[in-house]
């Protein structure tokens, strides 16, 4: 409830801004707030760049184009494998399409996509198609032997994506780069009219074309299929999405796809949508609705188009027969000339390969890949760390929150238990750890002694790891300690529903999806989980006074408590002692470890931190407080 409220707020704030809209000067003020936001959050790209140098590769003949099979160079050891296709015949230079692939195996080969291209080209456009991070021969995660070590496309980008996060930036800085960078290739050829450059894309593609048209003014057309929706639609779907689509803080200053069409107005776009596509049409149509009105203010009512086809997700032939049309109006030599729309012949993928072996980590295993590129980042940034960790972390946990004026507690009856010569009692409670947000926990007690501390307890898995722990459990309360063993958010018995079809904690399952929607509000659920663990502190601190004469406060944490804790406790003089049975997780650990796992570790991610706020700076804040981590 919580992240879906204050999702919904952002939106509605977000759709406001844009019904505001009254003049050309309203829209442009508009723009250029998206485009600040997308140079921000994409970490300031390169405007000084080489002009990417071109490996041919080999050709391609075809009757009416010919393909150039080039490996661009865009800077040392950083390379991006890509078809470019010819039109024959053409005099003058002519307009271009930037073609970016959805995922696929075979990348700029797959059978849509490069008929997708080729129909463009036999219609005297020039397409340059790239194989974009994880696709086609770019899989980043092969060993010597060139098998899979991560899985390509989603999961590589969700493996990457994470170490980015960390730093504080997102994968979609490398795939933007890669795109900016290949149309300095084509404003190079002099086949092409630099004044005439589109970008197409579909699906993964389609996500790549929106940033682009947030952050890339040459772009002069666009054409996107099966992406644009609207966020609102997609949120009640349950959906969740690669790391390159999570656009962070991008709640905050109400981007949605509304704006990525606001962002090219008046340039023209195409949208294209297929009727039972997993992103659902009707936001498609309520958001190209509401973008046409910016358009018409713009003087270019005409200039987005929408079309849709009965079908599933992907790029169909009735899409590339609308899309080709498009370009050819916008980009052709002659916005009349009729449009060839038979379908053309398809290549073999292997002869559209660029590399020997197939795979540019094969070819070249110096080349560096976004763990090596992010592992750089990551060097310069540091120089901008804060001068104060543990305010930084601070001020991460804290924004954002909404806090009741009570817990409004809620206490099972107690219940009496031995375990062997210990005599305890535990009582079940929930409180509110924010306004919308409840926590849970067991709290358990000497039955006569009265108690030297409490301490509370964070496993990985929660309060359900107690029926495991019955011989810790009693070692401490037969020493006169109190446990509270909490159930932060999304953990225990406060797992969310599911909300979609895939597994709870795995990749865009639903605690997946919850997390990045935090990431768009500018927060995470790591910060959020650990203002769970100082609610608690609170929580406790004021039963205590008031039942059970105010002992001191510890802390115990295990697996992902441990970390949660740990912050917690940098940040909470409160906590005299705390012991973790496990090392806290080392965001930095994670940045330079190229096969970092497990997978669930997405959890933790608080943007930044790794920059902002290493393990080893908080330690200064537990001087004179016990602090024990086993090993």
């Amino acid at each position: 409830m919580n992240v879906y409220a204050r999702t919904a707020e952002q939106i509605d704030a977000g759709r406001a801004a844009n019904d505001s809209l009254r003049t050309a000067e309203d829209v442009r003020a508009r723009q250029k707030i998206l485009r600040e936001y997308a140079d921000s959050v994409l970490g300031g790209l390169p405007t000084d760049r080489p002009v990417p140098v071109a490996r041919l590769a080999g050709t391609v003949e075809r009757p009416s184009f010919r393909i150039e099979k080039v490996v661009l160079e865009k800077a040392p050891g950083r390379l991006v494998t890509a078809n470019l296709y010819l039109p024959r015949n053409t005099g003058e230079p002519t307009g271009a399409v930037l073609f970016l692939s959805g995922h696929s195996e075979a990348g700029k080969a797959a059978r849509r996509y490069q008929s997708f291209c080729a129909r463009l080209a036999r219609n005297g456009l020039v397409v340059l198609a790239i194989d974009s991070i994880g696709h086609g021969e770019r899989k980043s995660y092969l060993d010597s032997a060139g098998r899979e070590e991560v899985r390509p496309n989603v999961v590589e980008h969700n493996h990457a994506g994470v170490q980015c996060w960390w730093i504080g930036d997102t994968i979609a800085r490398y795939f933007v780069d890669d795109a900016r960078r290949s149309i300095d290739y084509l404003c190079t050829r002099p086949e092409v009219d630099p004044a005439r450059i589109g970008v197409a894309g579909n699906s993964g593609g389609a996500t790549q074309a929106t940033w682009l048209m947030l952050a890339e003014p040459r772009i002069t057309a666009a054409a996107v299929g099966c992406f644009i929706m609207s966020r609102s639609s997609y949120q009640w779907s349950g959906g969740a999405q690669d790391a390159e689509q999570i656009l962070p803080g991008g709640a905050q200053v109400g981007v949605d796809h509304e704006d990525f069409l606001i962002a090219m107005a008046p340039r023209p776009v195409l949208v294209m949508s297929a009727n039972y596509d997993f992103f659902p049409v009707e936001g498609a149509i309520d958001t190209v609705e509401r973008a046409g009105r910016v358009y018409g203010i713009l003087g270019n009512p005409d200039g987005l188009g929408h079309v849709r086809v009965d079908h599933p997700h992907g790029l169909r032939a009735e899409l590339a027969r609308a899309a080709a049309g498009f370009f050819v109006r916008h980009l052709g030599d002659d916005a009349g000339a009729p449009v060839d729309h038979s379908d053309p012949e398809l290549i073999p993928e292997a002869d559209l390969q660029c590399t020997a072996s197939g795979q540019i980590r094969l070819d070249h295993p110096d080349v560096s890949q976004v763990f090596e590129l992010n592992r750089g980042r990551f060097d310069v940034l540091r120089s901008t760390r804060s001068s104060s960790p543990a305010q930084w972390l601070a001020d991460q946990v804290g924004e954002h929150r909404r806090t009741p004026a009570e817990f409004f507690a809620r206490w099972q009856p107690p219940q009496r238990h031995r375990v062997g010569a210990v005599e305890l009692i535990s009582r079940k409670a929930v409180w509110w750890s924010e306004v919308d947000v409840v926590n849970a926990g067991v709290f358990v007690r000497p039955a006569q002694d009265p108690m030297t501390a409490v301490e509370i307890a964070c496993f990985d898995g929660g309060t359900s790891e107690l029926a495991d722990r019955t011989t810790w459990l009693a070692e401490r309360v037969g020493r006169g300690i109190g446990i509270l063993a909490v159930d932060v958010r999304g953990i225990g018995a406060l797992a969310p529903h599911p909300i979609n079809p895939f597994p709870l904690e795995e990749n865009y399952g639903t605690v997946y999806k919850l997390m990045t929607d935090l990431i768009w509000l500018g927060d995470s659920l790591a910060a959020a989980r650990v203002f769970d663990v100082l609610r608690a502190v609170e929580f406790v601190t004021q039963e205590q006074a008031t039942s059970h004469g105010g002992p001191g406060i510890q802390f115990f944490g295990a697996g992902a408590g441990a970390f949660f804790g740990y912050l917690a406790a940098a940040i909470e003089p409160r906590i005299r002692r705390i012991e973790l049975e496990t090392p806290p997780l080392d965001p930095e650990s994670i940045i330079q470890t190229r096969l970092h796992g497990p997978q669930s570790t997405w959890q933790h991610v608080i943007p930044g931190m790794a920059v902002h706020c290493p393990l080893d700076d908080l330690l200064p804040e537990f001087s004179g407080r016990d602090l024990h981590i086993h090993t």
